[in-house]
């Protein structure tokens, strides 16, 4: 009953400001971001507002060709690992390809379809078609297989740093009555339901992602994407509300992915909403990026202070064939929170470019 209330707050009654509390983790601070879209970012060069830039060119072979969408990118202890096309990775700081890790296939020491890696002390672990967790090692070999709970709709895994799990249950149907189960090993912990149910349309739309888990010195969070609330995740398996992320009339309704008129459009387009993700922690602020018309925004909040930016970041000299105007718009944060890290695909045969960037 306590979730419901909890989860209730955060959803319909939002957050009170805190009048600069400090960095106080039980308080519901309002992430002001509807004056962003009404007015033009600050622009500065990357290299000016970073203290330190690394472009890393990954290395193309024949072997080694990666599509333009990354859907996760992993910097850890200078290991690189990519996520793309179903397969994953591992580079060295400077882009050496230097192995797969595991091998697609039905195999028990294989996986069947890869979801976003994350890793831990054993090595990497891999979400596999929902239902198994592959952990493989540095060498690229399989080491272990661990279930996810079966029968309860979990359509994304998501990790946490003390070894729970969150599976998540994205409301297709509209009428899903628990929205995420915290779980360690195969052994559920508890869940969380959702408050509300709604009447799908002709059209319901579903993203590849829906759900981004982060942490930072204070604790971990959970940001979902037709949620504008942040829940920290505690140790007792609940969720409390963190941060409101205020878009004022650039808000999607929580019911409007049932409601879209034509499916030829873009459901952020259509309804004139902004699509907000996290980017995560990075010393001690909290990046957003933003979607709304075409235009990408890149927003950063510092809790201590309560102030928002909003910035463009031209890329500084460079040979790499990025599309003209590209600016850096980072999409993931390194597992030490040290670098935001974006990348930019070339127009030309060669692979990607990661883009690491330290406040």
């Amino acid at each position: 009953m306590n979730k419901w209330i909890l989860l209730l707050c955060g959803v319909l009654a939002g957050c009170q400001n805190s009048n600069r509390q400090e960095a106080d983790d039980t308080v519901c601070q309002t992430i002001n971001i509807a004056s962003v879209f009404d007015r033009e970012p600050t622009e500065i060069k990357l290299d000016e507002w970073a203290k330190d830039v690394r472009f890393i060119p990954l290395e193309t072979s024949d072997s080694v060709l990666l599509t333009g969408y990354i859907p996760q990118i992993v910097y850890y202890q200078d290991k690189l690992l990519v996520f793309n096309n179903n397969k994953i990775y591992l580079f060295n700081p400077e882009g050496k390809f230097i192995r797969t890790i595991g091998t697609k296939g039905e195999g028990p020491e294989e996986y069947i379809s890869a979801g976003n890696p994350w890793v831990g002390p054993e090595g990497i672990h891999i979400d596999d078609n929902n239902k198994w967790i592959k952990t493989y090692g540095w060498d690229g070999k399989w080491k272990r297989t661990t279930p996810v709970p079966q029968n309860k709709n979990i359509r994304e895994v998501l990790p946490l740093p003390d070894g729970r799990n969150i599976g998540y249950v994205q409301n297709i149907s509209g009428k899903e009555p628990i929205r995420m189960y915290l779980f360690r090993d195969s052994t559920v912990l508890d869940s969380i339901p959702y408050v509300r149910s709604f009447e799908p349309g002709e059209i319901t739309m579903v993203f590849y992602n829906e759900c981004k888990v982060f942490s930072s010195p204070s604790g971990n969070y959970v940001k979902e994407m037709f949620n504008d609330t942040i829940f920290r995740i505690t140790k007792e398996n609940t969720i409390i509300p963190r941060w409101v992320v205020d878009a004022g009339k650039y808000k999607l309704e929580e019911g409007g992915r049932y409601r879209l008129q034509d499916p030829r459009n873009s459901l952020f387009k259509e309804k004139n909403a902004a699509q907000i993700n996290v980017v995560g922690n990075s010393n001690d602020k909290l990046y957003l990026t933003a979607n709304l018309n075409s235009n990408s925004y890149l927003i950063g909040y510092d809790e201590k202070e309560e102030k928002v930016e909003s910035v463009r970041l031209p890329y500084p000299g460079h040979t790499f064939e990025f599309k003209e105007g590209n600016t850096f718009v980072p999409r993931f944060t390194s597992e030490d929170g040290r670098y935001l890290i974006g990348y930019e695909v070339q127009e030309n045969d060669e692979n990607p470019v990661i883009i690491l960037a330290e406040r």
